[in-house]
C-alpha cells in the first residue's frame, strides 16, 4: 500500500507531524500491519505448497530412477564380462588394500549382485596388501605367539587378521601376492609372527 500523498515529503526527515497527520499515521501503520499479517499468512501457504512440490518431485524421481535402473546396459553383461572389468578396477601398480574406498572392497557395495559376483571371483582376491598398525609389544608367551601391552591393540589385530583371512579365503587356489607395511621395522617380526598366527594357512 502506498503511504499518504501528504506525508511522502516528510518520510526519512525530522518533521513533527500534526495531531492530524498523526491520525493519518496510526491509521496507514494499522492497514499497514494487516497487510503485512495476510502476506505472512500466504507466504506461509506457497511455502506449504513448494514444500508439496519438492517432496512430490522428489518421488517422481525416485521412482523413475529405480524404472531407468532397470534399462541399464550393467544389467545385461555376462557374470564373465563383469568380472574382467572388476579385475581391470584393481591397482595396476600395487596390491589391493583392504580399504572401502577401493575394488575389490568398493565392488561389493554397490549392489548385491555384484557384491554375489566380486565375492565369488578368486582372482580379485588373489593379491592383498596389509599395512600393519604401529604397536609396542612386550614380550614372547610359552607358547610361542605374541603378547602385546594394549588390549585395544590386540584385538585391532584380531579383526585385522580375521578380515585378511576373509580375504584370502576368496582367493581359492589361485597363486597369492601379499605385501606387507609397517614403519617400525624392528616390531615387524613380533608383530608378523602373531599375525601370521591367523593366517598360517596361507603361508
Amino acid at each position: 500500500m502506498d503511504s499518504p500523498p501528504n506525508l511522502r515529503q516528510h518520510l526519512g526527515t525530522n518533521y513533527i507531524p500534526s495531531t492530524k497527520e498523526m491520525r493519518q499515521i496510526s491509521d496507514f501503520l494499522d492497514a499497514s500491519d494487516d497487510d503485512i499479517r495476510d502476506i505472512g499468512i500466504e507466504i506461509d501457504m506457497l511455502r506449504r505448497q513448494w514444500d508439496l512440490l519438492l517432496e512430490k518431485r522428489s518421488k517422481i524421481h525416485d521412482l523413475a530412477e529405480q524404472h531407468r535402473a532397470l534399462i541399464s546396459p550393467a544389467r545385461r553383461l555376462s557374470r564373465d564380462i563383469l568380472e574382467e572389468i572388476f579385475l581391470a578396477c584393481l591397482p595396476a601398480d600395487r596390491n589391493p588394500c583392504m580399504s572401502a574406498t577401493e575394488a575389490p572392497m568398493l565392488l561389493t557395495q554397490v549392489c548385491s549382485s555384484w557384491r554375489s559376483i566380486a565375492r565369488s571371483a578368486p582372482r580379485l582376491w588373489s593379491a592383498i596388501h596389509i599395512a600393519l598398525p604401529l604397536v609396542s609389544a612386550t614380550q614372547y608367551s610359552p607358547v610361542g605367539y605374541l603378547s602385546l601391552r594394549e588390549e585395544k591393540v590386540r584385538l585391532r589385530m584380531d579383526h585385522l587378521a580375521t578380515a585378511t583371512k576373509q580375504w584370502l579365503d576368496r582367493s581359492g587356489a589361485c597363486p597369492l601376492s601379499i605385501s606387507v607395511f609397517m614403519a617400525k621395522r624392528d616390531s615387524l617380526l613380533m608383530v608378523s609372527m602373531f599375525f601370521c598366527r591367523k593366517c598360517v594357512s596361507y603361508i
